[in-house]
């Protein structure tokens, strides 16, 4: 049975999507905010690049169209460590606008959804990546989040010197960021 602290996906607050209903869920989570811990964070970002990892394509396009909530702003800062103003400089929203929205309980703006999403992309397909690898026992010692969190704000010679966080801002920067992770894959410098 889960405790109040603990996080569960859950359907999100009955408020109207901009398209199709339903397509809130596939980003609804539950995370009580004055008990939650780094832990808690960390199994709702967890639980959410499983999604979109194992998620079919429409779902994910369903999901942006629909509006991406500002909690996920939280769930990653949380996750990762990193202060909220990082994670919402990172994906191109000011604290204004972050606010507004969140007292509103309306959807990111499309384009800081979009950077979510893609951020979401990229720690999915190192996931991915590292089950392919063929060692478990590797994976389950791995420290994916925080080696992220490190890795997206590190310039990368192969994207121009830019971070893998600038190149977030638009879908030609995140394609290029998986051409990079797909090259890891090889075994090629990144």
């Amino acid at each position: 049975m889960k405790t109040a602290s603990q996080p569960s996906v859950q359907d999100p607050p009955t408020t109207p999507s901009r398209r199709k209903p339903g397509t809130r869920r596939f980003l609804a989570v539950e995370l009580h905010r004055r008990s939650a811990e780094e832990s808690d964070h960390r199994q709702v970002f967890k639980d959410l690049v499983t999604r979109v990892k194992d998620g079919p394509g429409p779902d994910l396009f369903d999901a942006i169209e629909a509006g991406v909530p500002t909690y996920m702003v939280e769930v990653i800062a949380g996750a990762t460590g990193e202060p909220v103003s990082e994670v919402m400089g990172m994906i191109g929203v000011s604290p204004t606008t972050y606010r507004r929205k969140h007292e509103a309980n309306q959807p990111l703006p499309d384009a800081a959804g979009h950077r979510v999403m893609g951020y979401l992309r990229v720690v999915a397909l190192l996931r991915k990546l590292l089950e392919e690898s063929g060692d478990p026992q590797a994976l389950k010692d791995f420290d994916l989040v925080s080696w992220v969190a490190r890795w997206i704000r590190e310039p990368l010679a192969e994207l121009g010197n830019k971070t893998p966080a600038e190149m977030l801002r638009n879908p030609e920067g995140q394609r290029a960021i998986e051409q990079v992770l797909e090259r890891m894959r090889g075994g090629l410098p990144a």
